[in-house]
């Protein structure tokens, strides 16, 4: 299980890579403390996206108190921060591990209708910096702006564990079924045995 998961978070940094420099030279980004993706009804995603999230609650003990969450808040991620901290901005609450779904938003391409690429990102995004998203378009078709492409990171995860990857639900089932399959692993972990040491003093001769 810990290979796999170190397996999809070597994916996420390279995705990460991808989506800063395209970011960077597209210039378009998303308005500040803006978080209306992440309030969107009926997001999903899959099981192994979210194994690197349930991985650090477990290890940090966080996880029954995400599951309370869940409980209590089932139609929204409960990763998102609704209360604003005071000198921080509202968002993602555990950004480091936030799933695929949420890397790929706003700055990936996927394939229309017409096989062209197109932006995979919102229609405030669209308004708020529009000449750049046409730039960009522009130049993602041209082949003169490289940007990450929604497709190949799925495939790429799927190719860690397809049963995982496509086990799709609401984000919130998705990431309870993750907690719970590593929570079950650590509690039926077999501990390493323990090499007895030997007493110096005893002759075995």
């Amino acid at each position: 299980m810990l290979e796999k998961i170190r397996k999809v978070e070597q994916v996420f940094r390279q995705l990460d890579k991808e989506t800063k420099k395209f970011g960077q030279q597209s210039k378009i980004k998303c308005l500040t403390n803006c978080n209306l993706c992440c309030l969107k009804k009926g997001l999903e995603a899959n099981v192994l996206e979210f194994m690197p999230l349930a991985y650090y609650l477990v290890k940090n003990n966080l996880h029954d108190e995400a599951l309370k969450q869940i409980d209590t808040n089932p139609d929204n991620c409960i990763n998102l921060a609704l209360d604003q901290t005071p000198g921080k901005t509202a968002g993602c609450a555990h950004y480091k591990h936030r799933g695929l779904i949420c890397r790929l938003f706003g700055y990936s391409a996927v394939h229309d209708k017409n096989s062209k690429l197109t932006i995979y990102t919102c229609s405030h995004i669209k308004s708020a910096h529009n000449e750049a998203y046409k730039k960009a378009t522009e130049l993602i078709n041209s082949g003169l702006m490289p940007i990450p492409q929604v497709s190949d990171f799925y495939y790429q995860i799927y190719f860690i564990d397809p049963n995982l990857a496509n086990d799709y639900n609401p984000i919130n089932i998705s990431i309870r079924k993750a907690i719970e399959r590593v929570a079950y692993y650590y509690e039926h972990k077999p501990s390493r045995p323990v090499r007895k040491k030997l007493n110096p003093e005893i002759n075995e001769g």
